[in-house]
C-alpha cells in the first residue's frame, strides 16, 4: 500500500508539442509507482497541445491541467509548483519520456540514502523506439551539498544542472523559483536547490529519455537571448561568494570566464548589434579575471591562459585549439 506522504507531483510545461505530448504523458501514467499528481501546464499553446492535455485529464483523475498565457518554461514550472500537493517534486519536459521505473527508483534512492534530491543519468535519442543501454553494474554516488555543487564543474555537469532527471523534496522549493523570461533557467536554479540539500544521490542508470530535436534552444544559431547565461552567472557568482568556500568559488569563476570568452567569440562571429555586447563582455572578463587571480585556489595555468586572452583573443584561441587537437 502506498504511503500518502510519498505523493510525487510531476510538473510538465507544455507548449506547441502536439506531436510528442502523448508519448510523454503516457510514459508518466505508466510509471510503476502510481501515487502521482501529474500537473500539465499548457503555456498558451497555439496548436492542439491544450486539447490533448484536457483529453488525457478525462481518462485519469491524477491529471491536473492548467491553461495559462504564454510566459515561458520558467513561468510554467512556477505555476505548477504553486499548486503542487506532493511532498516530492519532479519535472518532465513535454517532448521527452521516462523509463517506467524512473520515479519508483528515484524515490527508493531518496529513502535508502536519506537524501533530499535523487538524480539518474539521462539518455539522448531522436528515436522513440531506441532503448537506453542496460547498466549491469549500477554506480550510486552520494554527495553533501558542497560536493554536489562541485559536480557542476566535472564530467557530471550535464547530469547535474538539468531540472528533469531528478526527484526533489518539496521543501527545497521554499523561496526558490525559476527565473521568468530567461533561458538557461536550470543553470540559474539547480545550484540553489543543491545548496539547500543535505545530501544528493546519483545513479548511473539512464532512466530519463531526452529527445534530440533540431529546433531546441541549445542547437539554434547563437543569438543575444543566449546571453541570458551571463545574468545567471552574475547571480551565481554572488551566491557562491557567500558560501565561503575558496575551492568552489575558484571553480565557479573559472567556468564563468570560459563562458564569457565563449560568448565573446560567438558575438564576434557576426551576431547582429554585437558591438555593445562585446564591450560589456570584455569588461566582465576583466573584472572576473582580477577576482580569479586573487583567489587562493586559482590554478596557475588557467591564470596564464586567461591573461593571454586579455592580451590577444586570437592567440588565446590558437593555443586552446592547439591543446584540443593534441
Amino acid at each position: 500500500m502506498e504511503n500518502n506522504n510519498d505523493l510525487i507531483s510531476v510538473i510538465v510545461p507544455v507548449y506547441n508539442v502536439e506531436k510528442y505530448l502523448p508519448k510523454c504523458i503516457d510514459s508518466i501514467l505508466n510509471q510503476t509507482i502510481k501515487n502521482l499528481e501529474i500537473i500539465l501546464v499548457d503555456d498558451g499553446s497555439l496548436d492542439n497541445s491544450g486539447k490533448i492535455c484536457d483529453d488525457f485529464s478525462k481518462t485519469d483523475n491524477r491529471i491536473v491541467v492548467i491553461h495559462k498565457e504564454n510566459g515561458g518554461l520558467s513561468s510554467a514550472r512556477n505555476a505548477g509548483l504553486e499548486i503542487a500537493k506532493g511532498n516530492y517534486i519532479g519535472f518532465v519536459d513535454s517532448d521527452d519520456w521516462l523509463d517506467e521505473n524512473m520515479y519508483e527508483q528515484l524515490l527508493d534512492l531518496i529513502k535508502a540514502t536519506d537524501s533530499d534530491i535523487s538524480c539518474c543519468k539521462f539518455f539522448r535519442t531522436a528515436d522513440e523506439k531506441e532503448k537506453a543501454p542496460c547498466v549491469d553494474n549500477e554506480i550510486i554516488k552520494s554527495f553533501n551539498n558542497i560536493d554536489g555543487l562541485g559536480n557542476f564543474y566535472t564530467d557530471l555537469y550535464t547530469q547535474t544542472v538539468v531540472a528533469w532527471n531528478k526527484l526533489y523534496k518539496r521543501e527545497l522549493f521554499d523561496n526558490v523559483t525559476y527565473p521568468v523570461g530567461k533561458i538557461h533557467e536550470d543553470e540559474g536554479t539547480t545550484y540553489k536547490l543543491f545548496y539547500k540539500a543535505n545530501k544528493i544521490t546519483y545513479t548511473n542508470r539512464p532512466l530519463y529519455y531526452y529527445r534530440v530535436t533540431p529546433n531546441s534552444i541549445t542547437t539554434r544559431k547563437f543569438n543575444k537571448k543566449r546571453l541570458d547565461i551571463l545574468d545567471v552567472y552574475d547571480e551565481k557568482i554572488k551566491f557562491m561568494r557567500t558560501i565561503n568556500n575558496d575551492n568552489l568559488y575558484s571553480k565557479t569563476l573559472k567556468w564563468y570566464l570560459f563562458t564569457l570568452i565563449n560568448c565573446y567569440f560567438e558575438c564576434s562571429n557576426g551576431m547582429e548589434d554585437s558591438q555593445q555586447y562585446i564591450s560589456s563582455i570584455k569588461s566582465k572578463i576583466s573584472e572576473t579575471y582580477k577576482e580569479y587571480k586573487t583567489n587562493p585556489k586559482k590554478q596557475f595555468h588557467w591564470t596564464i591562459l586567461f591573461s593571454i586572452f586579455n592580451i590577444s583573443p586570437k592567440l588565446y584561441k590558437l593555443i586552446l585549439n592547439s591543446a584540443k587537437s593534441h
